[in-house]
């Protein structure tokens, strides 16, 4: 698992590093052709590892609620980010990893509720659900590569 755990946290180094270049209204433009932006790509990774990994295993997240709801899978921006919640963004990005790998390290994740992903593969356990959110994660990481081209200038 540390390898999988290596490539969550540079995944999400990536990420960080890509939205690094950009103004507050470029991370909430919505370019067209495209249902989000590049902040909303970040809340999305952030809250997804948080279902997939905590909730399945029956324990609570270590994001707020509101985090949860507003970027889970299958919402959108309804409205602009502040600086102040990109900012917040950033730090969970790192500090919910760093929380993870330490619950994971403490055995903490005993139980798993199986779920079946619309990529078409059924998590069965916690190895599962991190080896998924790595690809998920990766997934997005190319959105955001490919949607950082089509925003305007500043």
């Amino acid at each position: 698992m540390k390898f999988h755990f290596q490539i969550l946290t540079q995944g999400r180094k990536n990420l960080l590093n890509l939205l690094k270049p950009f103004e507050l209204d470029q991370l909430n433009h919505i370019p067209d052709g495209f249902r989000n932006n590049l902040v909303w790509h970040l809340g999305h990774v952030i809250v997804s590892q948080q279902v997939l990994c905590y909730q399945l295993s029956g324990l609570a997240c270590t994001v707020p609620v509101d985090l949860i709801e507003r970027f889970r899978r299958g919402t959108v921006p309804t409205g602009e980010v502040s600086l102040k919640e990109v900012n917040q963004l950033k730090q969970l990005a790192i500090d919910t990893v760093e929380r993870f790998k330490d619950d994971y390290r403490q055995g903490i994740f005993r139980e798993f509720q199986s779920y079946q992903s619309l990529f078409g593969v059924k998590l069965q356990g916690i190895e599962d659900a991190v080896v998924f959110n790595n690809t998920h994660e990766g997934l997005h990481l190319g959105y955001v590569m490919t949607m950082r081209k089509l925003l305007p200038a500043n």
